[in-house]
This record gives C-alpha cells, sequence and structure tokens, in this order.
C-alpha cells in the first residue's frame, strides 16, 4: 500500500484514520492506492491499537428464542446509521458465558454492550458498566449505575389481568419464566393485580422454561393444582402457546374451557390455532432504543457521558380469540 502511494507506512496510516498531519493531496494518493488495490481494513486489529473499535455486543440467552430476531433487525438497524458492526453472543442464561462475552467486548474496545443479561449479578453487571458502555434489556435492577431498556411489564400484566376479568374469569393461572435471576415485575405485577380484584393468587403462579415445552408443562402442573382454572397468562408467547396445547391434550376447548393470553406478540401469534390474544411490544423498537441509548452513554456520544437512563416502552392489548 505505502509502496504504491509513493508515501511511508506512518502516512498510509494517518490518511486511513483521517488524521491531520498530511496534505490533502498525499492523502488523495493513498485513498487511490486503497481503491486501486481494494484493500479492506481489518476493524478488530484497528480497535486493538486504538483500544476502540467500530463494535457493539448483543448479548441474548437463547438466539433459537423468535423473540429476538426482531430486537436483533432493530439493533443492526440503529447500529448501520452509526458505522457499527454487531457482533451476537448466545449466552443460554448461563452467568459465565455473559461475563465472558463483556469481557471479549471490552477486550476488543467496543463502543458497548447491550442485551439481555439474565444470569449476572447487579454488581458484576455494574462493574462491567464502569469500564463498556452497557444497557441492559428487560430487566428489573435496583443498581443506579446501571441503564435499562424494558417493555412496560407491570403495565401490560395489569392489561391482561383487568381484561381477564373483565370477562368473568376469577380463577386465573400465571406461567412464569424460570430463567436467570429475577427477570422483570410480570410475577408480582400479576399478584398485586389479581389481589387490587380481591383474587388470590399466591398459589397460582407456575414455573417454566420460557418455550413452548415450559408453557406446556406449566400448564398442566397448574391444572393439576388447580383444575378450576379458567384463565392463564403466559410470561411471553411461547409459553403461553405451550399452554393452548397442554389445554387440547387435557381435553379443555380454547377459549370455551380456558382463556389463553401471552406476552410479546410474536409474528406468528396471530396464526395459531385459535389466534393469540397478548401484550404486544415493538420488538424492533426495542432494539433501536437499546442502541441509541448506548450512544448516549458513550463519552463521545450524544449523550456526552450521561447519567444512567431508564427507559420504559408502552405496551398494549391485542385482542384475537384465545381469551
Amino acid at each position: 500500500m505505502a509502496k504504491a502511494a509513493g508515501v511511508s507506512r506512518q502516512t498510509v496510516s494517518r490518511a486511513l484514520n483521517d488524521l491531520g498531519e498530511i496534505s490533502p493531496g498525499t492523502r488523495a494518493r493513498v485513498m487511490d492506492a486503497v481503491a486501486a488495490l481494494g484493500y479492506r481494513p481489518n476493524m478488530f486489529a484497528r480497535g486493538m491499537k486504538t483500544r476502540r473499535s467500530d463494535v457493539v455486543g448483543l448479548v441474548v440467552s437463547d438466539i433459537a428464542n423468535p423473540f429476538y430476531p426482531s430486537v436483533a433487525r432493530g439493533v443492526f438497524d440503529a447500529a448501520r446509521e452509526r458505522g457499527w458492526n454487531v457482533v451476537i453472543y448466545n449466552t443460554d442464561a448461563d452467568r459465565d458465558r455473559e461475563a465472558a462475552a463483556l469481557v471479549d467486548l471490552v477486550d476488543r474496545g467496543a463502543q458497548g454492550a447491550v442485551g439481555f443479561f439474565y444470569a449476572l449479578p447487579e454488581e458484576e453487571l455494574a462493574g462491567f458498566a464502569a469500564s463498556l458502555p452497557l444497557v441492559v434489556a428487560d430487566r428489573r435492577l435496583t443498581n443506579p449505575a446501571l441503564s435499562v431498556v424494558s417493555a412496560d411489564f407491570v403495565g401490560g400484566t395489569e392489561t391482561a389481568v383487568d381484561y381477564l376479568v373483565s370477562g368473568g374469569h376469577r380463577e386465573i393461572g400465571m406461567l412464569d419464566s424460570g430463567v436467570g435471576l429475577a427477570v422483570d415485575e410480570r410475577r408480582d405485577a400479576f399478584v398485586e393485580a389479581m389481589a387490587r380484584h380481591g383474587l388470590d393468587a399466591s398459589a397460582s403462579v407456575v414455573v417454566g422454561s420460557p418455550d413452548l415445552a415450559g408453557g406446556a408443562a406449566a400448564t398442566r402442573a397448574l391444572l393439576a393444582e388447580r383444575p378450576g382454572t379458567t384463565a392463564v397468562f403466559g410470561f411471553n408467547d411461547l409459553m403461553a402457546l405451550g399452554a393452548v396445547r397442554a389445554l387440547r391434550e387435557l381435553g379443555v376447548a380454547v377459549p370455551g374451557g380456558c382463556a389463553v393470553i401471552g406476552f410479546d406478540d410474536l409474528e406468528f401469534s396471530q396464526y395459531a390455532d385459535p389466534p393469540l390474544t397478548t401484550i404486544h411490544s415493538d420488538k424492533h423498537e426495542h432494539g433501536v432504543l437499546l442502541v441509541r441509548t448506548l450512544d448516549d452513554l458513550r463519552p463521545d456520544g450524544k449523550g456526552g457521558a450521561a447519567a444512567p437512563i431508564r427507559i420504559s416502552m408502552p405496551v398494549r392489548l391485542v385482542r384475537r380469540t384465545s381469551a
């Protein structure tokens, strides 16, 4: 490259990094050589030298979960606007894997990290946030040093319970997630919303994995313990759809014998049989907001190293025919 442009290696480096110590004519010769040779800089290598790469990390617990692609698309779209590349880490909600992802991003000199950290304790997340801009998604956190972008789980859960109660249901069960630490506010919000209607939900919450199989297993356990249950609220759409399957296998009609409502509004939930009533959250916008918030946190970002940010995204009920 230097030979083709007739300059030193140091001059090539200055031109590629847009430094001001060279003349416009020299910079033009270097860039002409870049074009002629088809040179593409190694951004990771550049990051090792400058201690900052054009990489942002996206951490998810299960890349096979259909919730995450729409969030990831929002992250990719917002990152592209900023000239950033996205590296995805799949952790299976494992504490060591979540920590390893953050360590790797620190070593890369990344712009920061966004994502779903279900296993790392708050104090460890705060420790990473001291050296790496970090935005946590969908988790209830008390540490004031941490930034969070989350769906309004409290409001969405209250809406779901109110809707079911207005439909005449009194025996309502919840299928809660068993992944990681206290993920969010859904369980507490469910119990409190039921109590507001004079209903006791203390024995109506069953924990399972946040997938179809987990929802089905939790539903069977719920009905074995409380056979009079007439409505089920799922932690997410996957658990709710698993509930529909289990109910049918048990000979219970949906919604005639038991109503089912989910949370997230996955793309295919509208095509389920019956179409799933659910709480809609804008997953693409969630990803966009994660990156925007990260940008505001960076020392040279739009926020100028702003204080930690907390964002609660609005949700809404989507009425279909499962409830």
